[in-house]
């Protein structure tokens, strides 16, 4: 790993810890919500403040690269190739419940392939990093997906995005094409919690439909250096792209044979 990426890794690191626990502070606090796009897609005030807060850090640090965050937005190309993307509270429905399980979610991205993945969960103190080509790590320690190989063995997990209406019958038909073919699915509400549960082996396969690249850039990254394989339904992944599959890679193709029959 050459200076300047252990540098940017050490700098995401810290501001992902930073942010987690301005979050964490704040979850019994909410102050103000928003509604978005429905009575379903919540934005709180602790979104915007964190997000500015790491926003306004990056820049500060990093003056000729650019931002994408869930809630400010950006020139998804960025300067020169280079972006840094952001969630800065994946699971804010949790979250404005105070439910404790969401994280923040910090990406360095170069000609659109992810470069650092960091995720903070705050409530387990649990961080998630990876480098491409380095492996990924949890609190320090080199974590693998497991190798569960057969469905009827497998814990998968899942999300709906209820403002994607035009996913919404396909979302349900798959969650019942899983029904006595799997040994049990969750609906967690963080999608790159789940990514980073299949990259340590709590859970053995997720599919979501209608992502952002906030909600994969760092979390794909951390399950393919886990050794997951990572694919989209529809369509070739990518972190711009609509849909993911991760799992191992004994399972990959028997969860993607489920949701397309």
């Amino acid at each position: 790993m050459d200076k300047e990426t252990l540098l940017k890794l050490n700098f995401a690191k810290g501001l992902a810890r930073e942010a987690g626990l301005i979050a964490k502070k704040k979850i019994g606090n909410l102050g103000w919500t928003h509604l978005k796009s429905g009575f379903y897609d919540v934005v709180t005030d602790a979104d915007v403040a964190v997000e500015k807060m790491v926003k306004y850090e990056i820049e500060k640090s990093f003056e000729d690269e650019s931002v994408l965050g869930e809630e400010t937005g950006e020139d998804k190309n960025g300067k020169n190739g280079k972006i840094w993307i952001i969630d800065p509270i994946d699971g804010t429905t949790n979250f404005s419940k105070g439910i404790p399980h969401f994280c923040v979610s910090i990406s360095y991205v170069v000609d659109n392939d992810p470069l650092i993945g960091v995720v903070y969960d705050p409530y387990m103190d649990e961080l998630y990093e990876a480098v491409k080509g380095n492996g990924a790590f949890m609190n320090g320690e080199k974590i693998m997906v497991n190798q569960t190989s057969e469905l009827t063995d497998a814990i998968l997990n899942t999300g709906y995005q209820y403002s994607a209406t035009e996913y919404r019958n396909t979302v349900l038909r798959n969650y019942n094409a899983f029904f006595g073919k799997v040994r049990a699915i969750r609906v967690f509400g963080s999608a790159v919690l789940d990514q980073c549960y299949v990259a340590n082996g709590r859970i053995d396969g997720f599919w979501e439909y209608c992502l952002k690249p906030w909600d994969v850039a760092a979390g794909s990254l951390i399950a393919k250096e886990a050794g997951a394989s990572v694919r989209g339904i529809e369509e070739e992944f990518s972190i711009y792209g609509k849909t993911i599959v991760v799992a191992n890679s004994n399972l990959i193709s028997k969860i993607l044979e489920v949701i397309k029959s």
